[in-house]
């Protein structure tokens, strides 16, 4: 086990953890889920962003055999309700945990670091949360560390534009902008959401439904701003084209000052379309876990699993990407997203993935996991509310585990979008 640990800590390099070699039940691990939860109690509810923090550290030990992801996560939840419910006796029990380490340089280390990734989650840390960092260091026997600044993802005032975009229908659009759009305010941030989706508005019918959630209910939901825009009904293209750009610079000079607009799109070609997606910072496609679905960005092989040709779409992304390069303007970050996968694996699974990883390196996108099948996601679009909403006391004991796992799965996608990447990848030719 020593040998294990070692290792493991002698691996500390990009993340805050990372190596093989650890069971479930490392003494090590404990206290490191102590120490976050003692800083994360500190602040009251614990925040989205906290929560995506601790779950990109353990995410790293994730794919350990001998590592239960979900274990972890319910011992960092029964910690942190303890610390809670108990006060200072809580602590106590927690800081016990932490404090056993005391005198080994490499745990010390280790358990500071958690603690800090933990406390500037949310970009600048608290006078509370200071003060935690620095008891955990007196526990440790070890001088309070330098907590360093951190840039938000976001910063206040320059808004970071979000357009959920596929020229094809049914892929889980709308949904996934409004669980970005919502799970960014539940966060703190300043958000707005335009929809420019004019047959099916689902997005603004959504919000509407949200609105209504909250004027019936005690609950004070979070309800993003949100602007609907109309195609223009002139007859020729010039105009229309022309009434629809004011119209959407309009409603963008509105959100002046916003951290995110999140733009919903959408599922055919449109002028609309092609003016969000020239003012996208990230520019998210989500597909059906489907061949079918994979035309939206290729004409393919799929025996050779070659490109024989981009899709329209494909093409004003990378026309949008060089317009910026020649004009010496920010990049584009272009995530490919599967929806609707299967639980179960299957050969159909296996060849999709194979196929996106080929396209991803091919046309230039990365790929992120995106939601898994639910019935819940429809029942929760009437009552206006999204998986951040939802308690676990609120459902059937019997799908608890599947609520925790959606959630995740929406969590892991938000932090993935929220975080700014410099991945645009020059498209090659043939």
């Amino acid at each position: 086990m020593q040998g294990d640990r070692l290792t493991f800590l002698g691996k500390l390099a990009g993340g805050v953890l990372r190596g093989p070699g650890w069971s479930r039940d490392a003494p090590l691990v404990r206290g490191c889920l102590s120490a976050a939860a003692l800083v994360a109690a500190v602040d009251g509810d614990l925040s989205l962003a906290k929560r995506n923090r601790l779950d990109q550290i353990l995410d790293e030990l994730s794919g350990i055999q001998s590592f239960d992801l979900h274990r972890a996560l319910e011992a960092f939840q029964s910690e942190l309700d303890r610390i809670r419910a108990d006060g200072r006796a809580g602590r106590a029990v927690a800081m016990a945990s932490v404090e056993r380490f005391a005198g080994d340089q490499k745990a010390v280390e280790l358990i500071l670091r958690v603690a800090q990734a933990i406390a500037v989650a949310d970009g600048d840390v608290s006078p509370h949360g200071r003060a935690m960092i620095g008891e955990i260091a007196g526990a440790l026997a070890v001088p309070v560390p330098d907590i360093p600044k951190v840039d938000l993802p976001m910063p206040k005032g320059s808004a970071r534009v979000i357009v959920v975009g596929n020229e094809k229908g049914g892929t889980g659009k709308s949904t996934t902008a409004i669980h970005i759009a919502t799970g960014l305010a539940m966060g703190g941030r300043k958000v707005a959401c335009l929809d420019l989706d004019g047959r099916q508005a689902t997005l603004s019918r959504f919000m509407e439904n949200r609105a209504a959630a909250t004027e019936t209910s005690s609950d004070r939901l979070v309800i993003p701003r949100y602007q609907r825009i109309e195609p223009s009904p002139a007859e020729q293209r010039t105009q229309a084209d022309h009434e629809e750009r004011e119209r959407f610079d309009e409603a963008m000079a509105e959100l002046e000052g916003q951290d995110a607009v999140v733009v919903d799109t959408p599922g055919h070609s449109s002028h609309l379309a092609r003016l969000a997606h020239a003012r996208a910072n990230v520019v998210i496609t989500p597909i059906n876990d489907s061949f079918i679905d994979i035309d939206a960005l290729a004409d393919i092989d799929r025996e050779r699993r070659l490109v024989r040709a981009p899709s329209s779409y494909c093409r004003m992304v990378w026309e949008e990407r060089e317009r910026r390069r020649s004009e010496g303007g920010s990049g584009l970050d272009w995530i490919v997203t599967r929806n609707r996968v299967g639980h179960l694996d299957s050969r159909n699974t296996r060849e999709m993935a194979a196929l996106l990883e080929v396209l991803s390196r091919r046309i230039g996108f990365r790929l992120q996991p995106g939601f898994s099948e639910r019935v819940v996601f429809r029942e929760l679009f009437f009552r206006g509310l999204t998986l951040f909403d939802l308690a676990e006391d609120s459902v059937a004991h019997n799908a608890r585990n599947s609520l925790r796992r959606a959630k995740l799965e929406v969590e892991d996608f938000l932090s993935a979008v929220a975080s700014p990447a410099d991945r645009s990848t020059r498209a090659q030719t043939d």
